[in-house]
């Protein structure tokens, strides 16, 4: 009998807290480059200049749905067919369709100094997250935080290739970007 006036009693404080607003979910909003593996025209003699280009990244990135700051993980890509300079690029969807990439023409310098952006839908509204890093080969200054690029031309008519790796791949990086909340993906 006891327990029952108590249950009783709470009965409508619970609808009360269930009206109470969710409290906000600790989520991360960090993006990471987990790789880059890059294939661009090298001139000179012993370049080649007709090569089919491209840029493939792998990307961690916030999971929407989880309440832990759980993250997912895709890859994105954009080419270039031989004959093609390298240049920016439109936004292009990764392997996660939730997720795009492009290289913008306000941060493309040359095939080793350039924009990576990224776009993650959270809403059907449109809003999301995004975030970006300047990418370079900068082998003259190694405390250039954007120096994160490794790229080498080995051999005779071969094309220029790039990755994050360093010198032979004995240096793994990731690169670490802030996402902001956008209403709309950026033009």
């Amino acid at each position: 009998m006891y327990g029952q006036t108590i249950i009783t009693s709470l009965l409508p404080l619970l609808s009360l807290s269930l009206a109470l607003p969710l409290e906000p979910r600790d989520t991360t909003t960090d993006f990471t480059l987990t790789s880059l593996g890059a294939t661009f025209p090298y001139s000179g003699v012993y370049g080649d200049e007709s090569v089919n280009s491209h840029v493939n990244v792998g990307l961690s990135y916030p999971d929407p749905s989880s309440t832990s700051g759980a993250t997912l993980n895709t890859t994105c890509s954009v080419s270039w067919p031989a004959g093609t300079n390298p240049g920016p690029t439109a936004w292009t969807p990764c392997a996660d369709g939730k997720v795009q990439f492009r290289l913008p023409t306000n941060g493309w310098t040359s095939t080793t100094n350039f924009r990576v952006e990224f776009w993650e839908q959270l809403n059907s509204d449109g809003s999301g997250l995004e975030a970006t890093h300047y990418i370079q080969m900068d082998p003259s200054n190694p405390s250039n935080p954007a120096a994160v690029m490794f790229c080498l031309q080995m051999g005779k008519f071969n094309p220029l290739t790039c990755s994050l790796t360093g010198p032979y791949g004995q240096t793994p990086r990731t690169v670490s970007m802030a996402a902001t909340e956008e209403s709309a993906i950026p033009s």
